[in-house]
């Protein structure tokens, strides 16, 4: 492919995780203003004697959201314990805090995962939020504020930004009162560059207060994604001593079965188009093409592929892309095995994976069909090797894995689902880059960093090129900075791509950027999940420079046929005269249905400067054979 186009995607199933995180936490330095603001809600709540009397809470309510109707029971006990209970459709979870350790389960998979880092954090706070702690004599350590006074088609309000202790590297919460009653009506928490907004109705006199039991909660860049959650029995101050707030043992999660030796697979892949290639059989069916990709949240089946296989599907989420948006569902598989044709492998059961149209977009630049991905909800229950020179995958048991290399781990941090480390370019733009093996990418730097650091300006022989990812296609600006380092390894003349995206994985505020298979490639890597660790070592890649494209030519496949995607301005394609549309018949007089396409890869894009290459295009019915001259595009 002569211009890599990489799989870009937001972790979708993060909306998921908000919205049921948001759902059982009820509503729970001050300026003079702000003081008045809390003491009024205070007041209209039924005092701050009550307030103050609340030391433990009991809850049981109703979950209607994503095409489900659920049931969630949480406990809570001051000043920052809390543990929740939830069933929505095929989803449970569990979720808690014992004041020092926040954990979650996988909702897909039931695994027991200590959160840590910005999760962490982000767990305490809310927890922090749910106890109204602002509402404490001295704000229970926090700052609020008066910051804005708005209104809407309800009234009026006065809006406070709170933050509570330690909430160094998160926004300050903005909580709306309303001008008419006191009480507050809506919270919202900032998550990355969107919000998550909580409305407060339904306010009832229960256990001596007034209190909202309805509470609508969405995410501002996805509107579809709405979670209700209507409280049906409510106890203050009951007995906790029996609740275990503390993490669970690590065990469960879905069955795992190794199918030859316990505790390691090794598995070959195919490394085409920069992606990494597996083979899964879905429910002991026959093996199909999957994409590894540790930048998706979760495993996807692509739509007509589950069709096909009669895979029943329910639900539906509003799912984030790079550019863009789109709509998932989900299905519940029996078994997904990856193997590779000696029958070494893994095979997981009782899966819950997401159903998305992924292929009719991606088969086009990818030149083949292919099932689904396989993502974090799979990868993340190993340490997993990427072997690039050999093109090997290995799978190793966390509870026997042990380092053996001669590099020193790098401290990898897990926001989310996605992998990231520290990465420096030009010595100076220091941030935290996701691990994205879905890319085919060098560095895709996310919209806030490259304004903030005015990158536009550094970048060398700077072009316009586009993407394409879930949920649409997008432009970028491309081009070299002078150095790029990750600990120990730098190397010269990176090739970088600039977003200008506005929304979705390539906005985030939260990550500096992408690194892909241009980056990783140089490397045998290591992802070690659970000790959140990383090893990068060299391999026969590590000092290659960035290669951008020879001719300027994007090819698209269709069953049948091969298309002039995309030819980019000035390229050896335009001079040749190619024309975006054109359909490509052959390429050195060999009819494109009979070249492999790793090898049709290697007659564009390799081998020297001025190489002739004769492109047979047929247009407006018309064959006509063309000469590219290739060079090196990006200097």
């Amino acid at each position: 492919m002569a211009i890599a186009t990489p799989l870009r995607k937001r972790p979708f199933l993060a909306a998921l995780f908000v919205l049921l995180a948001a759902a059982p936490q009820a509503w729970a330095s001050t300026t003079p203003d702000a003081a008045k603001v809390i003491e009024r809600y205070l007041a209209a709540t039924g005092g701050a004697a009550a307030f103050a009397s609340e030391h433990t809470m009991h809850s049981i309510g109703r979950l209607e959201g994503f095409g489900f109707v659920g049931r969630i029971e949480s406990w809570s006990a001051r000043p920052d314990r809390q543990y929740s209970r939830t069933e929505l459709g095929p989803f449970k979870f569990s979720e808690g805090s014992d004041g020092r350790v926040a954990w979650r389960t996988d909702p897909t998979t039931g695994r027991v995962i200590r959160l840590t880092d910005r999760d962490s954090l982000e767990s305490m706070v809310s927890t922090w939020f749910a106890f109204e702690r602002w509402a404490e004599p001295g704000e229970g350590g926090g700052r609020v504020e008066v910051v804005a006074h708005e209104r809407d088609s309800l009234g009026a309000y006065t809006v406070l930004g709170v933050s509570a202790p330690g909430q160094r590297d998160l926004k300050p919460r903005r909580l709306w009162f309303a001008d008419a009653t006191g009480l507050l009506a809506k919270e919202e928490a900032a998550r990355d560059q969107a919000w998550v907004v909580t409305t407060a109705e339904d306010y009832r006199p229960a256990a001596g207060r007034l209190r909202p039991f309805v509470n609508a909660t969405g995410i501002s860049t996805m509107p579809a994604n709405r979670l209700r959650t209507v409280v049906d029995s409510l106890a203050v101050n009951p007995d906790v001593a029996g609740v275990s707030f503390g993490m669970p043992d690590s065990g469960g999660g879905n069955a795992l079965r190794w199918l030859a030796q316990p505790g390691v697979a090794t598995l070959p892949f195919e490394y085409r188009a920069r992606h990494v290639w597996l083979h899964a059989s879905l429910n002991g069916g026959p093996e199909r093409d999957f994409l590894f990709d540790t930048g998706a949240s979760v495993t996807v089946i692509d739509s007509t592929f589950a069709a096909a296989a009669g895979l029943p599907v329910q639900g539906h989420m509003q799912a984030a892309g790079a550019g863009a948006s789109g709509s998932a569902s989900f299905t519940t598989l029996g078994s997904l095995a990856v193997r590779g044709p000696d029958g070494d492998g893994v095979e997981l059961r009782d899966l819950k994976v997401a159903v998305m149209s992924v292929a009719p977009t991606f088969s086009r630049y990818f030149w083949r069909d292919f099932a689904g991905i396989v993502g974090y909800d799979v990868i993340s229950r190993f340490v997993v090797t990427i072997d690039y020179d050999s093109t090997r995958l290995v799978l190793h048991d966390p509870k026997t894995f042990r380092w053996s290399g001669r590099e020193a781990a790098l401290p990898m941090k897990l926001n989310g689902v996605v992998p990231s480390l520290e990465a420096v370019l030009d010595g100076r733009y220091r941030g935290q880059f996701r691990l994205d093996v879905g890319s085919s990418s060098t560095v895709d730097v996310h919209t806030p960093f490259v304004r903030t650091n005015a990158l536009e300006k550094r970048l060398r022989d700077p072009r316009d090129v586009s993407g394409a990812g879930f949920g649409g296609a997008f432009s970028s600006s491309l081009g070299r900075l002078h150095t790029m380092a990750i600990g120990p390894y730098t190397w010269r003349d990176p090739m970088v791509t600039l977003s200008r995206t506005s929304e979705g994985a390539l906005a985030s505020e939260d990550f500096a950027g992408n690194i892909g298979n241009r980056v990783l490639e140089r490397f045998r890597v290591t992802l070690d999940y659970d000790g959140r660790r990383v090893w990068l070592e060299p391999g026969r890649r590590y000092g290659d420079r960035d290669a951008f494209t020879r001719t300027g030519l994007m090819l698209g496949w269709t069953p049948g046929r091969m298309d002039a995607l995309s030819v980019l301005p000035g390229s050896p394609a335009e001079r040749a005269g190619i024309r975006e549309g054109d359909e490509v018949v052959a390429v050195a007089g060999r009819a494109m249905n009979d070249w492999p396409a790793a090898a049709l890869e290697s007659a564009l894009e390799d081998g020297p400067d001025g190489r002739e290459i004769h492109v047979t295009v047929k247009r407006d019915g018309r064959e006509q054979v063309l000469v590219m001259k290739v060079r090196e595009m990006l200097r």
